[in-house]
């Protein structure tokens, strides 16, 4: 069989190794690309619809993502192509972004009350994780999600005098709960000064021009944009916090999802494979050279979204078509419980903070 894939979904080859497999960018995958392929497999970039598909072999579409707004599944389902997505492959990889943002504005004295108040929006197997997380770090968290019934939550309307907003929704333009727009002006004049702003979930999740125009007074930390790979740059500079959608890139969700992909295509039938395929995740080792560190220094240590976001509001001055390259570039982050710790010096709360987030410890449990 052969396979296009998108260049940036990294091992294809060793999960689909009996199979012939072309590389393609993403947001260049032709119709013509596929005349001779039996599989697609693509990222959230990706439009899959008839413009791209009709006329072509493609039995199956595999997308290494946890939505599936890119994908026309109405469509795929009447043309007999089967489809798949990786939901939950980046969940930890988002979840611990969320947690680097916290501690990054944490140093920068922001987020320092007793009980900073949060609201989780968006209550799916990430945004559910991340309000666990959220309490283990001493918020107090409110939920909104329309469609879960069996948890206390807030409508909307009443999310307000908030210190922390995250958002973890699907984007979504029909329906009862459309999420497009979701964050706007009457929600925005509600929020307190200095109050922060999370997007990792789609772009157009909020309204950029009422983000500009009444978000004035919010500390906004971006993820995500609308119309990228363009990205505006009044949003931009203002942002305090801006990355290149990556808060779901990890190097183990990166294995994760095209191992999850591989296993429903298997279930499928879309092809068979005698050989198994087990691949262990990496792992890796710090050390500290037995430094006095809080929990705030080891997560940063990991992943500092400060350095990420200087790094592209210069690329993005320098290039403004740099988005799509900086993610592509993006160094390979561990994901906390595939890290050993070695050599630090904690107080005994900063590291029960870090063996609930998902770190180990080698040699000394040392305790400042």
């Amino acid at each position: 069989m052969k396979i296009v894939a998108d260049e940036n979904i990294l091992f294809v080859e060793n999960y689909f190794k009996e199979h012939i497999i072309a590389r393609k960018p993403g947001r260049l995958i032709t119709k013509h690309d596929l005349q001779d392929a039996d599989i697609l497999l693509v990222r959230s970039i990706t439009k899959v619809n008839s413009d791209l598909l009709q006329n072509t072999p493609i039995k199956f579409v595999g997308s290494t993502t946890s939505g599936f707004d890119h994908l026309d599944v109405g469509w795929l389902q009447k043309a007999g192509i089967q489809w798949g997505i990786t939901k939950g492959s980046n969940k930890m990889a988002v979840v611990q972004y969320v947690i680097a943002v916290i501690a990054a504005l944490q140093k920068m004295n922001f987020l320092l009350q007793k009980k900073p108040r949060a609201a989780v929006i968006g209550v799916g197997d990430i945004g559910e994780e991340v309000a666990k997380k959220l309490k283990l770090l001493g918020f107090d968290v409110v939920l909104y999600d329309p469609f879960r019934k069996d948890i206390v939550q807030a409508p909307i309307e009443a999310l307000s005098d908030l210190d922390f907003m995250t958002l973890h929704v699907p984007l979504t333009k029909k329906g009862a709960h459309p999420t497009y727009h979701l964050i706007e002006r009457n929600f925005l004049e509600r929020q307190n000064k200095n109050s922060i702003l999370l997007n990792a979930s789609r772009g157009e999740v909020i309204s950029f021009d009422d983000l500009k125009l009444h978000g004035q007074l919010l500390l906004w930390c971006l993820d995500v944009f609308e119309n990228e790979p363009l990205i505006d740059f009044e949003i931009l500079d203002q942002a305090m916090v801006a990355t290149p959608h990556i808060a779901g890139y990890s190097l183990q969700s990166k294995y994760r999802g095209v191992e999850m992909i591989y296993r429903i295509a298997l279930e499928k039938k879309i092809f068979s494979s005698s050989s198994k395929v087990n691949i262990e995740y990496p792992t890796k080792t710090i050390s500290f050279d037995n430094k006095a560190l809080d929990w705030q220094d080891v997560v940063l240590n990991i992943f500092d979204p400060r350095e990420t976001s200087h790094h592209m509001k210069k690329s993005l001055i320098e290039n403004p078509n740099a988005f799509d390259h900086l993610r592509k570039t993006f160094p390979d982050r561990y994901e906390f419980e595939f890290i050993k710790l070695q050599d630090v010096l904690l107080s005994e709360h900063d590291q029960e903070i870090l063996k609930k987030l998902g770190f180990k410890f080698i040699f000394d449990e040392k305790i400042k």
